[in-house]
Order: structure tokens, then C-alpha cells, then sequence
């Protein structure tokens, strides 16, 4: 290989470097900002916005969690977002299955309406929603949100568990329905030791979306005293001004949960993408 063939492969890799550490950088920056934020009175806020805070003010995250009721929100959003996956992810699962191994009739077409309806805008089912949630006098309580949730979610799910339900062997289940068992039965003890990849992925893709919804949370619990932690944080600003200070500490609140999930289940979480999108 020349001299010349070197240097310019040096240069193309030094340049790919510095495009990678720029992207970091513009996606951890506004992180990092809001973490200086949080421990900056807001009165700082206005004069040393861009800084290391002169005096930390870990106040904020009391003020935050005990007097803004980001403690009683979080708790809300948890107990919504932990059964929505839940259903999510089961119903996905079973569903996806069905697709990708039972021969249902229609199967892709079935698959391809219940992608269609991701591409919606979510402002077009708003209404009709509320009008249901309303009849079914579930406006305003945590079915309200847990309900519709599952619904938004289920689309993308069942897609990446048909995906990853095609790339498996097909040998693993003729071995097992050969031994005399029921297709529950191979789901159970064949299908889902080997899920873990797929479930991270949706998981993931479900959690993030769910924690921090808020166009739907803000109109189901508008009359009530329900909230979730986006929804509560609107509770910051007032006709006077923003209290930038606490309100960055309650964003940092919603920001812990998102990072420990994402650490805990990251190492599945490749595999599942690439799972996924083996076999369409």
C-alpha cells in the first residue's frame, strides 16, 4: 500500500472521528445543560446562564420532588408506564408470534394495517379518543392513559417480534410439536428464553415513548388531579415567569429512570434490532 494511499485513509478516519465527536457533543451538551441548570437558583439562571453554578443549590431537587409533588407524578407515571409495557410487550409478543408462525391467514396484510396506523399524526385520533375514554367514563383515571397507551404501542411491538419470530429456526419448534408439545407449550419453554434480545428492543422503544408522553396525558387528566411527570412539569410555569432551577431538577428526575432502563437492557439491545430485521 502507498504512502499516499495511507495518509489519505488517515485523514478519512480522522474526519469520520471528528464528525462522531460532534455528534456526541450536540447530543450530550443539552443534557449536561440541564444538569447545571438544576443546581443553579433561578435567579443565577439569568445572570450565569452558560456557567458553572456559583453556589449549588441542591434545594432544587427537594423543592422539586416535595413541594412541585414530583414525587407523587413520578409515582403516577411508573404505575402507568410499567403496566402499559407490560401489555404491551405480552399482547406484542403473542401477537407477533401468531403472525409469524401460525400461517394466519393474511398474515402480512394484517401486519401492513397495523403499520399503517403509525403513520398517523396523533392530534387526527385525539378526538375521537376522548369522546370514547369519555362514554366509557374512563377520562381523567389512570385507565385512561394506561388503555390507549397500549394501543399506540402495539403496532411497532408486533412488528419486531413478527421479525424476530421469522428468524428463528424452524427446526427448534418441529423438534418440539415432534415431542408432543402444544404450541403454548413451545412458546413457553422453547419461544421465549430466547425473546430476551426482542423484548429489550421494545421495551426501550415502548418506555421511552410512554414516559414522556404528554400530548394525551395533558387532555385525559385535565380536569383531574391526576398526573404524569411530563404533564406535572407544566406546573413550573406561570403567567409570571418559569422557575428554571426546580424545573430543571424534575427533568433530571425523569431523565435517571430513562438512563438506568436504557444501561440495564442495553447489551440486548442491539441484538433485537438486528434480530428483528433479519426476515421481513
Amino acid at each position: 500500500m502507498s504512502t499516499n494511499s495511507i495518509s489519505t485513509e488517515r485523514k478519512t478516519a480522522s474526519f469520520h472521528r471528528i464528525i462522531v465527536l460532534a455528534f456526541i457533543l450536540i447530543t450530550i451538551y443539552p443534557i449536561l445543560f440541564v444538569v447545571l441548570t438544576s443546581l443553579k437558583e433561578t435567579e443565577e439562571f439569568y445572570t450565569n446562564i452558560w456557567w458553572l453554578p456559583e453556589k449549588t443549590a441542591w434545594g432544587n431537587f427537594k423543592e422539586a420532588w416535595v413541594d412541585a409533588r414530583i414525587g407523587e407524578y413520578f409515582a403516577t407515571s411508573l404505575y402507568v408506564v410499567s403496566i402499559s409495557l407490560f401489555l404491551i410487550l405480552l399482547f406484542g409478543a403473542l401477537a407477533g408470534y401468531a403472525l409469524a408462525r401460525l400461517e394466519v391467514p393474511f398474515s402480512k396484510t394484517i401486519l401492513f394495517l397495523l403499520l399503517s396506523t403509525t403513520f398517523l399524526p396523533s392530534e387526527t385520533v385525539i378526538m375521537p379518543l376522548y369522546i370514547m375514554m369519555s362514554k366509557l367514563d374512563l377520562v381523567g383515571t389512570a385507565a385512561g392513559l394506561i388503555i390507549p397507551y397500549t394501543g399506540w404501542g402495539l403496532p411497532i411491538t408486533i412488528y419486531i417480534f413478527y421479525g424476530f419470530f421469522k428468524s428463528l429456526p424452524s427446526e427448534l419448534l418441529e423438534a418440539a410439536r415432534v415431542d408432543g408439545c402444544t404450541e403454548m407449550k413451545a412458546f413457553g419453554k422453547i419461544i421465549i428464553p430466547l425473546m430476551m434480545p426482542a423484548v429489550a428492543t421494545c421495551a426501550i422503544f415502548g418506555f421511552v415513548g410512554l414516559w414522556g408522553e404528554l400530548l394525551w396525558a395533558s387532555i385525559a387528566l385535565s380536569m383531574s388531579d391526576l398526573r404524569t411527570l411530563p404533564f406535572g412539569i407544566i406546573s413550573f410555569q406561570s403567567q409570571f415567569g418559569t422557575d428554571w432551577g426546580p424545573m430543571s431538577a424534575a427533568i433530571c428526575l425523569i431523565l435517571i429512570p430513562l438512563i438506568v432502563f436504557f444501561l440495564f437492557v442495553q447489551k440486548y439491545f442491539v441484538q433485537g434490532i438486528t434480530g428483528g430485521a433479519v426476515k421481513g
